[in-house]
């Protein structure tokens, strides 16, 4: 089941999280792979910050991202990673993948609008700022 809810956060929690990760001092690392951890095709790279894995807050800024775990409500964290995918002439479709191999609940919160798009499902969904998908099956 996918649910898909559109201005998630008060439009100030939003502002914030936007302004931070599109500020020119946020720390974002780059990742020559997007969905699996061989190297593939020539523009099949992204820059990631990986806030939180393995029990283990992994980011200064973490606590940045409190309006949104408190609204999401959540028993239990596994992994928040944020993706930057760079600007290309065309639009690029990526292999479809899975997060997890196990049953859990994935969220995904768009921090801008623009032209890309997410398959859930067979169904696709636009990137929309302050737009938030929730799996409750998994990806």
């Amino acid at each position: 089941m996918v649910k898909i809810i559109d201005n998630f956060l008060p439009e100030q929690a939003s502002t914030n999280i936007n302004d931070l990760l599109t500020g020119e001092n946020f720390p974002w690392y780059f990742n020559n792979y997007k969905s699996s951890a061989t190297i593939q095709e020539l523009f099949e790279y992204q820059f990631i910050h990986i806030f939180y894995d393995k029990d283990i807050v992994n980011s200064d800024h973490f606590n940045s991202l409190k309006p949104l775990l408190n609204k999401l409500n959540c028993l239990s964290l596994i992994r928040i990673k944020a993706n930057l995918n760079p600007i290309t002439q065309t639009l690029i479709t990526y292999k479809p993948h899975k997060d997890k191999l196990f049953k859990c609940k994935v969220a995904l919160y768009y921090v801008n609008t623009n032209n890309g798009y997410t398959m859930v499902e067979g169904k696709k969904i636009e990137s929309k700022n302050n737009r938030i998908v929730i799996n409750f099956n998994y990806f």
